[in-house]
This record gives C-alpha cells, structure tokens and sequence, in this order.
C-alpha cells in the first residue's frame, strides 16, 4: 500500500503530542496499515512506543478474541505476528455484545502501557462503527481512553455521528482522513479464513492440562449464575482465557472437561501455575 504524503505529515503531527493515538473506521479503511506506519515512524525516532490491538476478530497481537498490547524497541519486520506483553480475553470475534469488556479492557491495556514508560500509544480498533452499538462503542471508549489525538477515516459521513462529539473538544486533536486508495477490501469469508489460520496457529502443538478448580475461580458470562458442576457437558469446546490474579490473559484453552475438583484444558501455554481464573468464552472450538 502506497505512503500518501498525508500520513506523512499526520507521523509528524502525532509525534509531537505523543500521548494516546485512537484510530476509528469502518471495515476496509486501511486503519491496521496506518497503525503500523505510524509505529514505525515513531520507533525510528527514538520514541518508545506501545500497540495496543483492539481488533478481536482481526487481532495481529495475540489470537482472535482478545485485546493485546506490544511495547515496542524498534520497528518489527513483520507485523502480522507480534509477540505481546499482555493480552485481555473478551471471548468472542465480535464487540457487538460485549461493548463493556472491551471499552475496560483497552482501557487497562492502555493504562499498563503508560506503566511501563510508552511515550506513544497507538490503538486500534475494530470496524463496528454503525448505528446506536458503533456509537456507544467508540464515544464511550474514546471517554475511557481520553486520547490526546483521534484518527477518523471515513469514505464519506459514516462516522459523523460519532465525530460530532468529539469537535470541539478539549485536549483531543480530531484528524479526519481519507482511507487509502490501495485498501484490499477482505469479504466475510476471508475474515472468517484469518481467524481460523490464527487459532489453528496458536494452538499447534498443545497439550492437554489438569486445572485444580478449587484454587482457581471460575467465570461464566454466559451463564453466571450456574453453578461449576450443574450441565456441565454444555462447556466441552468452549474456548476460555486463562488469567492472572490481575484478570491479565496468560493463555487460551479449549474445555475438555471435569473431574474430580479438576478441569481438563487443551492449550499450548506451558505453564499453569499462575492461573487464577478460568474465564469462559462465548464461543467454541473444534480442536484439530
């Protein structure tokens, strides 16, 4: 994809807020590629700069249905396999039902970042931008996140119900662009492709866990009121985020099963010790 000369002065400008970069956009508006272009910009002067990926059907950091954050030394060679410091489990490959978990993941994300000394934070995030669910998603998250510059790509007025709120305001420098002509625009089918790839990818050469559930918590979106134990056969293949005490995701799992105060996990993540939580998702997995 081409470098208009606009990116180039947008580097410049974002550079010399530093601060949070929020990119917003429907689906097929080159939002990912600006992103990396403006990482590396930034990495090549010198400026320590964190990704945070809240695209959780199209994820580049950590596999589909979670929000990752990379700090970054210098610009990668490839972006389509970033290693993460932190990933944030939502459960599912779309934000439509579950505005909230995102909206707090991206804001912990974001919040860890500027822990570990990012001078910049670029943020992505997903296409959902229609209507009352892609206004209440993306004004709220920007109320969240209080980024210091939003990026808008919009074709023609798409996101004028969103932008409404944010001209004019204090402390936030609104850039409305044009999306790059040399977008590829990817159908429902090749979306659905990546995600696959990406879990098929992540869950090469797994293995089957035990998980003592009496010192581990439990958590269920779905059904939270039902108890470990009651029908539990309905979990067998829900993917699940294995957390921290903190509620960071050290992992994803596939449920197996459960016996005797044990859960039974397939997932490549090696070490179990630190697990918490075992956080269901919202959707299920075929292994193999």
């Amino acid at each position: 994809m081409e470098r208009p000369e606009l990116w180039e002065w947008l580097s410049k400008e974002v550079m010399g807020e530093k601060g949070v970069v929020m990119l917003i956009g429907a689906p097929d508006t080159g939002k990912t590629t600006l992103c990396h272009f403006l990482i590396s910009q930034a990495l090549r002067q010198g400026i320590r700069t964190a990704y945070v990926d809240g695209d959780i059907g199209q994820s580049v950091i950590g596999p589909p249905t979670t929000l990752g954050m990379a700090l970054l030394e210098e610009p990668p060679e490839d972006f389509s396999h970033l290693p993460w410091d932190l990933l944030y489990f939502i459960g599912s490959s779309s934000p439509a039902r579950h505005l909230l978990p995102v909206a707090v993941g991206l804001k912990r994300l974001v919040d860890k970042a500027k822990e570990k000394g990012a001078e910049l934070i670029v943020v992505d995030t997903t296409g959902l931008v229609a209507g009352e669910v892609g206004f209440e998603l993306k004004f709220y998250k920007m109320e969240l996140l209080r980024p210091q510059a939003l990026i808008a790509l919009q074709r023609q007025d798409e996101l004028e119900h969103i932008l409404k709120g944010c001209r004019g305001r204090e402390g936030v420098s609104l850039y409305v662009l044009p999306p790059s002509e040399g977008v590829v625009p990817r159908s429902p089918e090749r979306r659905r492709e990546y995600r696959q790839r990406r879990f098929e990818e992540y869950f090469k050469g797994g293995r089957k866990v035990e998980v003592d559930v009496e010192r581990t918590v439990v958590i269920d979106p779905a059904f939270p009121l039902l108890k470990l134990g009651e029908d539990g056969g309905r979990l067998v293949g829900r993917l699940l985020g294995l957390n921290d005490g903190q509620f960071f995701t050290l992992g994803l799992g596939i449920w197996e099963g459960i016996d005797e105060g044990k859960a039974y996990i397939y997932t490549p993540l090696e070490e179990t010790e630190a697990v918490r939580f075992l956080q269901l998702g919202h959707i299920t997995l075929r292994r193999g």
